[in-house]
């Protein structure tokens, strides 16, 4: 067995709750390192990647989030050979997880991705519809996404596009929003915000009026813990949880 970590919360947090799973069913538990406290449990060493698997380690820190404490999560796949060397090694980083722990208490993420309007994604396909609606034809969806970032590659019109709207978004919520990261892949741009529990409605208000035309479209994700707040290095934000690697 190996110590798979999902995330690390302050030491006065409230309890692990009763009966709470983790990966491959395991129990989670909790680690008493120094000023934090770890949550983990026990599964098989070299076990596979797996979407069920992602999202069972996802429910455990959202469960810890639910508590009222802001945990730093983990990025997936952070298993270590026992509990005494995932001690060693939140130990060896101690100073810097506990910084980043006191850093980000109170605060949530919120995610808004931006993705183009049916109206813009019919224009951008016309020429290959036919095969799309082709039921014999195998991968049309990866089809869809091969030709939408060609094209993109192509024109950069979507980049251009959604800088603005990246904008809109950032003045209308600049005195909400503590810190952002934009990501831009193909035609789809995410903007990952920090902010503080409390604001999540306005948050969600603000956004709600931003002028998005008819173009493109977004959608909201969110309160969740802050996965792209959580490097342990400056330079390495948006990693999608802290890695005891950096």
């Amino acid at each position: 067995m190996s110590t798979h970590l999902y995330c690390v919360l302050p030491v006065a947090a409230p309890a692990v709750p009763g009966g709470l799973l983790g990966v491959e069913g395991g129990e989670v538990r909790a680690l008493s390192v120094n000023g934090v406290v770890a949550w983990v449990s026990d599964v098989e060493r070299n076990i596979p990647v797996s979407i069920d698997g992602v999202k069972a380690h996802d429910a455990v820190v959202e469960a810890a989030l639910g508590l009222g404490t802001t945990p730093v999560p983990a990025r997936f796949g952070q298993r270590f050979a026992d509990d005494d060397a995932c001690r060693e090694a939140l130990s060896e980083r101690g100073p810097l997880i506990e910084t980043l722990l006191s850093s980000i208490q109170g605060l949530v993420e919120m995610t808004i991705l931006i993705t183009p309007s049916t109206r813009r994604m019919l224009r951008e396909l016309e020429p290959v519809i036919p095969e799309m609606f082709e039921p014999d034809v195998a991968g049309t969806g990866r089809k869809y996404l091969e030709t939408l970032r060609s094209r993109e590659a192509a024109t950069g019109s979507a980049a251009r596009a959604t800088d603005a709207l990246a904008r809109r978004v950032a003045e209308a919520t600049g005195n909400i929003v503590r810190k952002s990261l934009n990501h831009l892949s193909g035609p789809f741009r995410t903007i990952s915000n920090l902010l503080s529990r409390e604001d999540v409605a306005e948050f969600k208000r603000a956004v709600a009026l931003v002028d998005r035309g008819l173009e493109f479209q977004f959608l909201v994700i969110g309160p969740r813990a802050p996965y792209s707040f959580s490097a342990l290095k400056s330079d390495t934000g948006g990693v999608h949880g802290m890695n005891l690697a950096d």
